[in-house]
């Protein structure tokens, strides 16, 4: 019985770690901290499973959190989370734990937080909890957790033309946008490239190291396009592009002999792109390999 419980919540949990984490190795090992502490409980004392595992679950990612602040400083070049690709599900328990808060640009903007501040707001604003059930599990008030919430908010908005927050009123890029944005560096036009991105686009890239990638952040239309058509002419001939949504997520993947190299997804906003999210950081685009075959070539 208290097997079948843990696996009715295993999804909702690994969402939840995702969230506070921004890593699915995390995650996983979250949920697996969480199913140990679980199997040793006397579950004769829970009255409420559910809101016992989310605090078992939100105490161990601020634990993990404290430590992973510190191993992204020593991050080579500029850290990206792990893109959301979910296990299959029933539609209902689907639609509760994806409903928000798991595109690139809200797991970014997640990065300026502190641990604490981090844990209620996705507590708050993704599943829903009140001041009052949060309070206890992050060891405040609930008027102290209100203003945590507030200067959590207020940190997720830009603070300049060169802060690389991404753009909080935007939207995931439509398929069709995309797909123009590609066939504009393949065809090296440049007007077309320029009309496509908003004056204020931000290119986030992450290669942790191990593969090229930018080392910080590049502003702008003018230094965005010129990269893109600088880098798009060093690609290997064999290298293919392919199109792919997951989750209303949509992915541009460059794929050589099976292995995506660099998968690449936009936000936009009045119908110009705002940010454009690359990683090329093999250790991360691993789980991209089983949605390869599910993917849509792209010619131009």
């Amino acid at each position: 019985m208290a097997d079948r419980i843990f696996e009715q919540h295993r999804a909702r949990l690994t969402a939840l770690a995702y969230r506070m984490l921004g890593s699915h190795a995390d995650a996983e090992d979250a949920v697996q901290d969480v199913w140990l502490r679980w199997r040793n409980q006397d579950h004769e004392t829970i009255n409420d499973a559910t809101g016992w595992l989310v605090r078992v679950c939100s105490n161990i990612c601020l634990d993990v959190l404290k430590s992973a602040r510190r191993q992204r400083e020593n991050y080579v070049g500029h850290w990206l989370p792990e893109p959301w690709l979910p296990p299959e599900q029933p539609k209902a328990e689907t639609q509760l734990i994806e409903h928000d808060g798991l595109g690139q640009a809200y797991m970014l903007m997640l990065e300026r937080l502190a641990p604490v501040e981090r844990v209620a707001l996705v507590l708050h604003e993704v599943f829903d909890w009140m001041h009052d059930d949060i309070a206890p599990l992050i060891e405040r008030t609930p008027n102290n957790t209100r203003q945590i919430l507030f200067r959590a908010r207020r940190k997720m908005q830009r603070d300049s033309d060169r802060d690389a927050t991404p753009e909080p009123n935007a939207t995931a890029c439509d398929r069709d946008r995309l797909d123009a944005f590609v066939t504009a560096i393949g065809t090296s036009d440049v007007g077309r490239l320029l009309d496509l991105l908003a004056p204020d686009v931000i290119l986030h890239s992450d290669g942790g190291g191990k593969a090229l990638a930018t080392a910080n952040p590049l502003f702008g239309a003018d230094h965005v396009s010129r990269f893109f058509l600088g880098v798009w002419g060093k690609r290997s001939p064999g290298e293919r592009i392919f199109g792919v949504t997951i989750k209303d997520q949509c992915w541009i993947l460059m794929a050589e002999d099976g292995v995506v190299a660099t998968a690449l997804c936009a936000t936009e906003r009045d119908g110009k792109i705002v940010d454009l999210f690359v990683h090329r950081n093999p250790d991360k685009l691993a789980l991209f390999s089983s949605v390869l075959t599910e993917a849509v070539e792209i010619t131009h």
